[in-house]
């Protein structure tokens, strides 16, 4: 009987070792609480960014990214994964807890390094400044379907822009979120 329950102890205790990981990565995404507030831009992100600067970019579902095809992967200033929120709208990811940036295309570039070539941002510089054609590896101008065109569409704060990247003066706070649009 001892070596019976020593057998099991032993077994017990192996897959505990083998299933750490996976425990901890549980725990850690159920830890992340996220702003409920319908009327902020920060909703639906870690409430530890509220305050903070955030860049979000929304993937088309005919064309999704290669490595954030599932919820929307939040990501902080460390480039860290915190999670990924299932309930979000869309697929996507967003750096947040940046701060202190002023200028929105250099606080887009920033954040967007973070996480190294997979939201890599291209763009170029016309008369009316810098415009964003590929975020991610996805390039506006490869989007196809039953419309015109498309084009990387600029939210700021939960709305349109009124700006392009280029002009938009950021403060601490600030959500810009990245979307494809078609016309």
């Amino acid at each position: 009987m001892s070596d019976k329950l020593k057998s099991g102890s032993l077994l017990l205790l192996f897959a505990v070792i083998l299933l750490a990981p996976v425990i901890q990565d549980r725990l850690s995404e159920e830890a992340i609480k996220y702003v409920a507030d319908s009327e902020s831009a920060h909703n639906g992100m870690p409430t530890e960014w509220d305050g903070k600067q955030v860049f979000c970019t929304l993937f088309p579902e005919d064309f999704p990214h290669a490595e954030y095809s599932t919820g929307v992967t939040m990501i902080d200033s460390s480039g860290s994964t915190l999670a990924v929120n299932e309930e979000y709208n869309g697929t996507g990811a967003c750096v947040g807890g940046l701060e202190g940036f002023t200028h929105g295309l250099d606080f887009m570039l920033n954040a967007s390094a973070v996480v190294g070539n997979s939201l890599s941002i291209g763009y170029d510089i016309g008369e009316w400044g810098p415009l964003v054609h590929t975020i991610g590896g996805i390039n506006s101008n490869n989007i196809t379907g039953d419309f015109g065109g498309a084009y990387w569409h600029l939210d700021h704060n939960g709305a349109t822009s009124m700006v392009g990247i280029g002009d938009l003066v950021m403060s601490d706070g600030d959500v810009i979120l990245w979307r494809i649009s078609t016309w």
